[in-house]
């Protein structure tokens, strides 16, 4: 990077400083801030299709300097290994793209490896604490949740109460979370590929050819996974149990994108202005119930068929 190219330098600026902004933005604003940080892979993705080897290089590896530095500072330093990780999910699905692979393999591979990649990490940091890696997360989850109700809640019977009913739950949450994990990764490549797609044109990028986004089925063979995790989670056995529900987690991810592509082909089949559909896009995705009759109908389109995709094309003449 010189001045014989200023366009690549001021993109790299930019790119850096998006990307701790984009992360940052999770860490301090409520809602909001939260689907903002969702792009924090965006920029590196955006560098790495536009610039290829090594200059797409340049944006995650500065932002990886920045961001550790802005991080420490704040007091957030726990917090670089997942920001780290988003930025090699962002070089992944980079990667993908330039290299030309299929929607699915893009966004499985790179969720994977970075999913593969912080699990051994994980691994390594936690497995030898005092009492097992399980016990460690949970109490350390107890505390958090203790720490955030101390300053939150009212009332000495209130605190009580709200304790009691979180500290109940977490041996569940810390069992749920590499389903969590894998699904969140999924969710996070699926979002960024799709803003990348429609900012193509203003890079002068070539779109890549997946075929229309509205269109997209899961393979049919996913749902017996589903009859298989369903099956599960009713067997004693508590380690098949949580098995069960990692693996369902992470499928009903997949659904939900079925699900939302069935909702884009309609809204594009009745002409909805984009206010509107971003209105019930953010409906769907952030009202619980809303998300889960989504992620039913993206599944129950493997029978149903809403986009009449299966209907085969009337036979020419002779």
């Amino acid at each position: 990077m010189n001045g014989q190219n200023p366009a690549l330098s001021r993109e790299v600026i930019i790119g850096v400083v998006a990307t701790v902004l984009f992360f940052l933005s999770m860490m301090l604003i409520p809602v909001v801030g939260i689907a903002a940080g969702v792009f924090t892979p965006l920029p590196t993705l955006i560098s790495c299709c536009r610039w290829g080897r090594p200059a797409g290089y340049f944006v995650p590896a500065g932002a990886a300097v920045v961001g550790s530095v802005v991080l420490s500072y704040l007091g957030a330093a726990p917090s670089i290994p997942y920001y780290c990780a988003m930025l090699c999910l962002g070089l992944l699905l980079g990667t993908g793209v330039r290299q030309q692979w299929s929607l699915e393999k893009t966004i499985a591979g790179s969720s994977l490896a970075v999913f593969g990649m912080g699990a051994a990490v994980f691994w390594f940091t936690f497995s030898g604490a005092e009492g097992g890696m399980v016990k460690y997360l949970e109490n350390d989850l107890k505390g958090a949740v203790s720490l955030a109700i101390q300053q939150y809640a009212t009332g000495e019977e209130e605190k009580r109460i709200l304790e009691e009913a979180f500290h109940a739950i977490v041996p569940v949450l810390v069992r749920m979370l590499p389903g969590a994990a894998l699904a969140s990764a999924l969710f996070i490549s699926w979002m960024n590929l799709l803003v990348m797609k429609r900012t193509c044109p203003v890079f002068g990028l070539p779109v890549p050819q997946w075929g229309e986004w509205s269109r997209w089925k899961a393979p049919e063979q996913f749902v017996w996974a589903v009859i298989g995790g369903g099956f599960l989670l009713f067997v004693p056995s508590s380690g098949l149990r949580f098995l069960a529900a990692n693996v369902l987690l992470v499928l009903g991810t997949v659904y939900l994108f079925q699900g939302l592509a069935i909702a884009a082909f309609y809204f594009e089949k009745w002409k909805l202005p984009r206010f509107l559909r971003a209105v019930i896009y953010a409906f769907l995705l952030l009202q619980q119930f809303a998300t889960l009759g989504v992620i039913l109908v993206g599944l129950f389109d493997i029978w149903l068929d809403f986009r009449r995709l299966s209907r085969k094309a009337p036979l020419k003449e002779e």
